[in-house]
């Protein structure tokens, strides 16, 4: 490819300060290069061209443009994801999507925003607050990731145990697909009932059948009061009792999280945090409900009570006021900064049905402990909805390109457990680079033959986040 032939020629289409080479004396090659990875470290990126366009318009062109040369496309999001899904490896064309940041519409009747794909998911949790509204889907990484990267990987997040994945609060979208084509899918009404819904395809479709420019959002009315409990666990299998007593009591629960001891060391260690409680703990656990009124406050201290008198918890603490609910929610929300910014880290996002979880653990732990001998495992999740974080941490004295060897022959035995015990390899993370050879472990051939064709019918050149998600052999 001539870049600079290429750098030209998409100025001329949208302009010519929307469109960087590098080493152009524009932008610092170390800025450069990281729109065209994200927190992984097992690829560099390796690329010419960034875009920045500012509308679906701008998209559009750029990809028409790609089409007709046979150029493959990276989009770009907030690059907050684990799976590879945002490298630029082979020369891409890079579209960052940091510029499309507006809110196009608010609709105060239906409850709903329009707004670009390159918003901050922080920003629109903002925006619908200044409304009077509420964005439920909130994760560790709102303050950086965008809203389309979100959607491009279904997000799920911390509270999908009352309000479920971001897929249930799209109701429409603007995608650009592989030729440049722009699809609209109306979202200004809740029923519409004329056939496929296609805009489902494209959540948690990665980048591979459409760059998604534009989305329309569900909105709903913020939560009246909420409450945070924070709980020291002996033992994983109190957990599980934990969230089946939650049930027990008539109080809407919004999060159930919990994490290990290990977790809880790095975030002290990172964020120079206190410990919660005076004696220490294998596993904790953070509960978040929705409170109304004196009543539910007494319904809190019952749940507290009950956990206590059935020796399920060691210790606990219900948080008295917002700011104590910040900082009890900073023990879990800080974990993956923690780990990813001082060590190289193996990441598996996974999911089980919650009736398995326990004899999967057992399993899994026999596996990691003969398997990993020497590395430490650090291992939070999201309980509520079966949502397993597993973190491998490399040892100093080891080489990244060794670790991440060593991590990959582990996989498919772990992948054949999670299998075996009817669960997903990938929860909420996506599948990207690391994960598509082990596909095969979630989805059936019959599965995959149709994901093949759907994504040559949207990208007949596939030049779409080339080489993401689906492989041409996947590993069962």
């Amino acid at each position: 490819m001539d870049f600079t032939k290429t750098k030209t020629e998409l100025g001329q289409l949208i302009g010519e300060k929307k469109v960087i080479q590098k080493k152009d004396g524009t932008m610092d090659d170390a800025l450069f290069d990281s729109y065209g990875t994200d927190r992984t470290k097992v690829y560099a990126p390796n690329y010419q061209i960034l875009v920045f366009p500012e509308n679906t318009e701008d998209v559009a062109s750029i990809v028409t443009y790609a089409y007709k040369n046979g150029i493959s496309i990276v989009p770009s999001g907030g690059r907050t994801g684990y799976a590879g899904g945002a490298v630029a490896k082979n020369d891409e064309i890079v579209i960052s999507l940091n510029k499309m940041n507006q809110v196009l519409d608010f609709d105060p009747f239906l409850g709903t925003l329009h707004i670009q794909a390159g918003m901050i998911t922080k920003n629109l949790h903002k925006e619908a607050e200044e409304r009077g509204f509420y964005f439920p889907v909130d994760f560790a990484a709102t303050g950086s990731s965008h809203i389309g990267g979100n959607i491009a990987t279904n997000a799920g997040g911390v509270r999908v145990v009352r309000y479920g994945l971001i897929r249930d609060w799209v109701l429409g979208l603007t995608v650009v697909n592989g030729k440049g084509e722009v699809f609209r899918f109306n979202g200004e009404i809740l029923k519409n009932n004329t056939g496929y819904d296609l805009k489902h395809l494209f959540i948690g479709s990665e980048g591979t059948l459409g760059i998604i420019t534009e989305a329309v959002v569900k909105l709903t009315k913020p939560p009246k009061d909420i409450r945070v409990i924070f709980l020291a666990v002996p033992e994983y299998k109190n957990i599980l009792e934990i969230f089946r007593e939650t049930h027990n009591f008539d109080l809407p629960l919004l999060a159930f999280e919990f994490l290990t001891d290990y977790c809880l060391d790095k975030v002290k260690e990172h964020l120079g945090v206190p410990d919660p409680f005076s004696t220490p703990s294998k596993y904790y656990v953070l509960m978040e409900f929705e409170v109304s009124g004196d009543s539910d406050e007494e319904k809190l201290y019952s749940i507290l009570e009950s956990i206590t008198e059935k020796e399920l918890i060691t210790d606990g603490s219900i948080a008295q006021n917002s700011r104590q609910n910040e900082t009890f929610w900073k023990y879990r929300e800080g974990i993956s900064e923690s780990l990813s910014l001082a060590y190289t880290v193996h990441k598996n996002d996974i999911s089980l049905p919650l009736r398995n979880m326990e004899a999967f653990l057992g399993e899994m732990t026999a596996l990691l402990t003969k398997k990993y001998q020497g590395f430490s495992i650090a291992l939070f999740g999201h309980i509520g909805d079966g949502n397993l974080h597993l973190n491998i941490v490399k040892p100093k004295d080891l080489t990244d390109a060794d670790f991440f060897a060593q991590c990959k022959q582990v996989d498919p035995e772990m992948f054949q457990l999670i299998q075996k015990f009817k669960g997903s390899i990938s929860a909420e993370h996506g599948i990207g680079l690391l994960k598509k050879d082990y596909l095969g472990f979630s989805r059936s051939t019959s599965e995959l033959d149709t994901m093949r064709a759907i994504k040559l019918a949207f990208d007949p050149k596939g030049i779409l986040n080339p080489g993401k998600v689906l492989s041409s052999e996947t590993q069962h």
